[in-house]
Parts: structure tokens; C-alpha cells; sequence
């Protein structure tokens, strides 16, 4: 009889692109077992909910996405994109991201030719785990930063923070 085997699986196993223009985004946030140890938040956006049990994850993945500005890359980008991107239909769930650390992140700015629109269009992608948020505007990148900074907020008021998280589990409070 041979012991029971762990499953393993792999760290990133898709890369999904959130395209974000307008100053009209808007995040939903859902609570779940509020100041217990299992307490989570979900912000959802779009096609894709990310999930947060820690604030200092969340407070991460804000200052991440508010790099660009602190960089100076924002400024290749028009205040307001005219044309809106296609983005998945609003009641579609497509990709659930469990962040328990703050992601490893890289911001690049890029640009192509659409023929179809005849313009160049220009983005900025910043890759945060699994997910790449591509800015087409300012007005949008402020609005989508501005809504996530509102899930510190919730964060803080209903995630217990790790150390007392652990004590929880450890059943020493």
C-alpha cells in the first residue's frame, strides 16, 4: 500500500488580460465570514473576481497597479480612450484569482496600429500573477485604482490581519 499522494499544481496556469478604459468602472466587493479566520473578500470586475483573505495582499496589489503613475509610463496614454474596448459580457464569470501574496509585477508599455479604427491606440499592461491589467486611458486607470482601493478599505474592516489569523487557527484566541 503506497501513502497518499499530494496533488500538485501549477503556480500560474493562465494569463488572463482585464482591459480597462472610462472613468465609469466599477468593482463589486462581496464579504464572506467577516472578522473569522476564514474571512474573505471578492472584488469582482468584469469577467474575473480576485479573492483576498489578507489586507496586506490587497494594499500590495493597489500600490502594484499605481505604479505606472509613480513611473511616468501613464503619460503616453490619452486622458479619456474614445473608443471602448471589448470587454466579456457582465454576468460571465471566466477566472477566479486567489491572491495570497502580492503578485511579482511588470509594467509595459505598448502601442499598435488598429487598421480597423485606423489609429494608433495605445495601453499600458501592468502583469500582476496571473493577471495583466491593460490601461487604455488615464481617466480609467485612476477610476479602476480608485475602485480597488475601496477593497482596502473593506479589507481592513472585515480580514483579520495574518498574525492574529494565525493565532485563530492555532486556537490560541
Amino acid at each position: 500500500m503506497t501513502a497518499p499522494q499530494t496533488p500538485s499544481f501549477p503556480t500560474l496556469t493562465t494569463r488572463t488580460t482585464v482591459l480597462i478604459a472610462g472613468a465609469s468602472q466599477q468593482v463589486r466587493l462581496d464579504v464572506t465570514s467577516a472578522l473569522t479566520a476564514s474571512a474573505a473578500v471578492f472584488a469582482t470586475i468584469g469577467a474575473v473576481r480576485m479573492v483576498f483573505t489578507d489586507p496586506a495582499v490587497v494594499r500590495g496589489l493597489v500600490a502594484v497597479l499605481r505604479r505606472p503613475v509613480a513611473d511616468g509610463v501613464t503619460t503616453v496614454l490619452p486622458e479619456q480612450f474614445l473608443l471602448r474596448p471589448e470587454r466579456f459580457t457582465a454576468g460571465e464569470h471566466v477566472v477566479t484569482v486567489h491572491w495570497s501574496t502580492v503578485p511579482n509585477s511588470k509594467i509595459t508599455p505598448g502601442g499598435a496600429f488598429d487598421p480597423q479604427r485606423r489609429r494608433h491606440i495605445h495601453w499600458v499592461d501592468v502583469e500582476a500573477g496571473p493577471l495583466v491589467f491593460r490601461f487604455f486611458d488615464r481617466a480609467g486607470h485612476r477610476a479602476f485604482v480608485a475602485e480597488l482601493a475601496r477593497t482596502v478599505q473593506v479589507a481592513r474592516s472585515v480580514l483579520l490581519p495574518a498574525d492574529d489569523k494565525a493565532l485563530v487557527l492555532d486556537g490560541r484566541r
